[in-house]
């Protein structure tokens, strides 16, 4: 009897993870801050501060990122065009290109906005009239794009406003927005797709694995 209760506690702690959502958090004041948030987990796709340079050991020449023995995927795709010829090679990329696609579209078709909050603040100190122009021009364009965007993507908190002050010289953009994907969506799409695209890669490490056994064969040739 344990046993089966644990089990089910947990295939339910599975499910109950599978259902929670899985969080984007993106604002905009001067610079650009994403996260994504799972749970009361919370992880920074941006960084502040520059990343630091390593400093390379004295009497030693930096790396070279094209010096590499693994075959970039350049090659691997002339390798493939090759091997298979332009028809071919054609009929792959647009498998590929369809199942991504696909994936897309049903992903997006589960997304949800919750929170949609732009404000532009156009500057017109320095000339009225063109500050004026370029004003109806804003306003056109982004109140047109914002109907179009909730119209796909419903959205209660949503807020767009485009000002003009006459007394700044600079313009000012602030935007905080929130959306949100279960995380059982993300993984079946994501499953499906790599289900999809998996015999392409595979022909891909093909043509890798043919490089490699080329290279080795040459260097024995020349050891000898």
């Amino acid at each position: 009897m344990i046993p089966l209760l644990i089990v089910a506690a947990v295939l339910l702690l599975l499910m109950l993870l599978l259902l929670a959502p899985l969080k984007l958090d993106v604002t905009f004041q001067e610079r650009f801050s994403v996260q994504v948030r799972f749970l009361f987990f919370r992880f920074p796709l941006t960084q502040n501060e520059e990343p630091e340079q390593e400093e390379q050991p004295a009497g030693k020449a930096p790396k070279d990122p094209k010096d590499s023995s693994d075959p970039g995927l350049a090659v691997k795709l002339k390798g493939l065009l090759h091997r298979e010829g332009l028809r071919g090679f054609l009929q792959s990329l647009r498998e590929v290109a369809q199942s991504v696609e696909s994936a897309s579209k049903k992903i997006l078709k589960k997304v949800r906005l919750h929170k949609f909050d732009l404000y532009i603040c156009l500057a017109g100190k320095n000339d009225a009239a063109e500050a004026a122009i370029l004003y109806g021009q804003v306003c056109g364009a982004v109140y047109t794009a914002s109907g179009i965007l909730f119209g796909v993507f419903p959205c209660r908190k949503k807020s767009v406003t485009v000002d003009l002050d006459y007394q700044n010289e600079e313009h000012r953009i602030e935007f905080s927005g929130t959306a949100s994907i279960r995380m059982l969506y993300l993984l079946v799409e994501g499953l499906i797709l790599l289900y999809r695209v998996l015999p392409f890669f595979k022909k891909l490490q093909t043509i890798k694995d043919q490089k490699e056994r080329i290279s080795q064969a040459r260097k024995q040739d020349e050891t000898k």
